[in-house]
């Protein structure tokens, strides 16, 4: 019975070779009517081998018995010989006494015989029947890969037919009606301003085509994940201007109808298909008119276009290709074949500038690099932080050399001795120290909570010391302030933070200024305690006693004073301004120190983690 199954199965599985071999086309069977075939023979295939187990289980189990019989044999043959040893002892046993009965050995003998000689004959037949078992098996298992061969050639059918069923879905042409409408630029004439308006719109009308193609392919899940770096392409057969009309503003409207085909030239549905090249090797190559050829296509054809996606790490940028406007990235579109100029440009970053080859579809992907900016010295810049969000606002430094520290020697012995110091590198400093309003976009942003506000608040100058107060921090300092005073009741900690995602949202390298850059913007070239002279004069800073109206009294809002003659604010007073460093040094005095004190070359050593409200800091960025 399993043998005629066997029979049955191999009959509906076997595959003439001329049919194996044939191109599906020629036959007539469409991909569908060749993957019902093959879910047939599969299941067909999978109740063979079921039937080649069952031949291969019966032929264990035959073998089994035969080993067991053979095993058997052996144990017979001692039995035997132990029964006849057994006889001869009771033949000895009879010549002393005749009356002795020895039946039960001699009959023990017989069986013994009898047994051995049907193992013998059963041996023999088990023999047979293995043979007989494993000449069927090893049959059918033969026909096994004769019948997988068969199965595996309609899987490379399939394929094949795959490919020339997408090449097919590709290679046809349609006809597609599209508007456009361009701003005509004053620098261009009313024949370029419609060139260029028919020119975007057969890129629209190509964009819109090879779309299309792509989403209404049979397979275009799977071949929209291979669709970058193809070379399936677009040809403009002709167009036909149906419309075009100026209308105010400088603005041409273009009514086009476009004659498109498409081509999947070479392996490129083997490539789309992610299946191997060869499954393409006999699908004939057509030209866009549908006749063979094997030509290449001209890479300058400007009726030959292919989709370009240009992404970018950033937003807002803006796309030029060819000198043409494309808008912001992500962007997609259809160019002709052969070269074009890219660039890809947005405020405070390098252009990025590429010559662009096209031979295929292609994505691009860039990265804008922030605008390398060595400013002048008094050239202002603020960071974009966010959209219509900013930074603090700076002004440009350039290299120079100065003499540090007291320089009349009646300072403090921190201040000594003077020495001369070189800046070697521009680099862009706050015009002003961190406002209240800078803070807040950073702790709004992040919800960090200061020192301050954690621990015992913030120290105020009390009798000649500083004393901490738990309910003071940079929101409630003590005094009334404004969103355009200074931030103060801040420690190291808390103004290292800050710096530290300013740099992050800006993409720019923000610290606090070493001591010696501080000084040698503090005095702006000038080499008396204060920039504008060696009186500190009257109401020309807030510090105590200097005449002004916060004096004594709270901090002023920033620029409430001139700016020295590198255009920075409040160098002097205001409220003392943490430095970077080995050591915890603050410069240039408050509104609450002496003038004395407020002197450029005065060094105010601080301990880790201290906070007044009289301490605030300035930002410096390097170039």
């Amino acid at each position: 019975m399993r043998l005629a199954i066997l029979a049955i199965i191999l009959g509906s599985l076997c595959i003439p070779h001329s049919a194996v071999a044939s191109d599906s086309t020629e036959q007539g069977a469409t991909v569908e009517q060749l993957q019902a075939t093959l879910a047939q023979k599969e299941v067909e295939y999978a109740t063979f081998v079921g039937a080649l187990n069952q031949l291969k289980d019966k032929l264990v189990v035959t073998q089994s018995s035969l080993d067991d019989a053979r095993a058997q044999s052996h144990v017979l043959i001692v039995t035997r010989q132990q029964a006849l040893i057994e006889m001869n002892e009771q033949y000895e046993l009879i010549v002393e006494t005749p009356e002795h009965d020895m039946a039960p050995a001699q009959n023990a003998y017989r069986d013994i015989i009898i047994e051995q000689k049907t193992n013998k004959k059963n041996i023999k037949l088990l023999v047979q029947k293995v043979h007989h078992d494993k000449s069927e098996f090893d049959k059918n298992n033969l026909n096994r890969f004769t019948l997988a061969n068969g199965k595996e050639s309609l899987v490379e059918q399939i394929k094949v037919g795959r490919a020339l069923r997408l090449r097919n879905e590709f290679e046809k042409k349609e006809q597609v009606e599209v508007s456009r409408s361009v701003v005509c630029s004053v620098q261009e004439t009313l024949q370029k301003c419609m060139a260029r308006s028919n020119l975007l719109a057969k890129q629209k009308a190509s964009q819109m085509f090879i779309t299309s193609l792509f989403r209404n392919a049979t397979e275009a899940s799977l071949i929209a994940k291979y669709k970058q770096n193809s070379t399936a392409r677009i040809q403009v057969l002709n167009h036909q201007v149906l419309s075009g009309v100026f209308s105010g503003q400088g603005v041409y409207n273009t009514k086009l109808a476009v004659s498109l085909t498409g081509s999947l030239p070479k392996n490129q549905a083997c490539v789309l298909l992610n299946i191997s090249d060869r499954y393409c090797v006999e699908i004939p190559e057509t030209s866009y008119t549908g006749t063979a050829s094997s030509a290449p296509v001209n890479i300058n054809n400007d009726n030959v276009l292919y989709e370009v996606t240009i992404r970018s790490d950033q937003y807002d940028d803006e796309v030029f290709i060819d000198g043409v406007s494309y808008g912001s990235t992500k962007l997609t579109t259809m160019l002709s074949a052969g070269a074009h100029e890219l660039v890809v440009s947005k405020q405070g970053y390098d252009n990025h500038q590429q010559r662009l080859f096209l031979d295929r579809n292609k994505m691009i992907r860039i990265s804008l690099v922030k605008a390398r900016f060595n400013l002048a010295s008094g050239e202002k810049v603020q960071d974009l932080i966010a959209k219509d969000s900013y930074g603090p606002e700076l002004v440009g430094v350039s290299a120079g050399n100065f003499q540090m520290g007291e320089l009349k020697g009646a300072g403090f012995g921190n201040e000594k001795p003077a020495k001369g110091e070189q800046i070697l590198n521009n680099f862009a400093i706050g015009q002003s120290q961190i406002t209240v309003a800078d803070f807040k976009k950073f702790v709004d942003a992040t919800q960090y909570v200061t020192q301050a506000e954690i621990n015992d608040g913030c120290a105020v100058y009390i009798d000649g010391r500083p004393q901490y107060n738990a309910t003071y921090n940079w929101r409630n300092p003590g005094f009334k302030q404004s969103q355009s005073h200074p931030v103060v009741c801040v420690s190291e900690q808390d103004s290292g933070a800050y710096l530290t995602w300013l740099s992050k949202v800006t993409e720019r390298s923000y610290r606090l200024p070493k001591e010696t850059e501080w000084e040698y913007v503090a005095r702006a070239g000038s080499s008396e305690d204060y920039w504008w002279g060696s009186d500190v004069g009257n109401g020309k800073a807030n510090c105590a006693y200097c005449g002004s109206a916060w004096s004594n009294i709270s901090t002023a809002p920033v620029k409430s004073f001139r700016a020295n003659h590198f255009g920075l604010y409040d160098t002097v007073g205001n409220v003392w301004e943490l430095t970077g460093g080995d050591e915890l040094v603050a410069r240039g005095g408050s509104w609450n120190f002496a003038p004395k004190l407020s002197k450029a070359s005065v060094r105010l050593e601080l301990t880790q983690g201290f906070r007044a409200n009289y301490l605030g800091f300035r930002a410096l960025r390097d170039n």
